[in-house]
């Protein structure tokens, strides 16, 4: 028998005794790293005219225009250039996230690194580095892996980029605190001088266009923190591509926060 033809009737008796499962609820799928009907259903993924500054989602807009920017960024303007976010923060991304962040459920990775790399194609396509915000040594002992580096590393993996990949260029220097219940500035401040452009990296950072790379993006307060040290290194260019975005004004969600009726989902939290 071929070799491939071996490998198919392994493939076929493997899917038999274990069923590709849902990343979203565990339920049997047809394919492998795809959801079931229902998970699918409840999950929001971001299409159609997008602010370019933060990549959420704008009404009105028949198509997203060159350098538009939302009201929120023309008030609050990021330190990156342009973003994109896959899906809308809650239902079964929201699940997904979280299960990858704090269960570690490395099984959903290659699934959201295709995801991302659809989503992220041009930004991916313009970037010299894609960098992931790094996790402090002590939070990334605990555990295990990070996050961002993970889907960074899936999504230029199927974008077949892999050579661009630049974990090292970025360190946490400092421990911050969880990101819950703090308003904007609170966030910002807290973040402050906690990223460093790694010793000797700044040759590598020097004119290139660096994509940044994070799991969820609530007020972008850890990816401006980021974008402002590798501004000063000399970058040329700094985008974002997350998973996922909270959708509603910042503030009002930050209200909500303080309410407990959401946690905070931003790096180290």
């Amino acid at each position: 028998m071929e070799r491939s033809a071996v490998g198919r009737l392994v493939t076929a008796m493997g899917g038999a005794l274990f069923p590709p499962l849902c990343p979203g609820c565990r339920a049997e799928t047809a394919e492998p790293q795809s959801l079931c009907q229902s998970c699918w259903s409840d999950t929001e993924f971001i299409a159609g005219a997008v602010c370019d500054t933060c990549g959420r989602p704008v009404t009105g807009l028949p198509a997203t225009e060159p350098g538009f920017r939302c009201d929120e960024c023309l008030r609050n303007p990021p330190e990156w250039d342009r973003a994109r976010g896959v899906l809308v923060y809650g239902g079964t991304g929201r699940r997904i996230v979280l299960a990858l962040k704090h269960g570690d459920r490395l099984d959903v990775v290659p699934m959201l690194g295709q995801w991302a790399a659809r989503t992220g194609e041009g930004l991916i396509a313009d970037a010299d580095l894609v960098v992931p915000i790094p996790l402090h040594w002590t939070r990334r002992l605990r555990r295990r892996f990070n996050q961002s580096a993970e889907l960074a590393r899936a999504a230029l993996v199927a974008a077949r980029r892999p050579e661009i990949y630049a974990p090292e260029v970025l360190r946490r220097v400092r421990r911050t605190a969880s990101q819950d219940g703090r308003s904007r500035s609170e966030r910002a401040e807290n973040v402050a001088d906690a990223l460093a452009v790694a010793p000797g990296a700044e040759p590598l950072i020097r004119g290139k266009r660096i994509l940044l790379v994070d799991d969820v993006m609530t007020t972008g307060a850890t990816l401006s923190a980021a974008a402002t040290v590798l501004r000063a290194a000399g970058a040329k260019s700094i985008d974002a591509l997350v998973i996922a975005l909270v959708r509603a004004p910042r503030d009002d969600y930050l209200r909500a926060e303080q309410r407990k009726e959401h946690p905070s989902e931003e790096s180290e939290a």
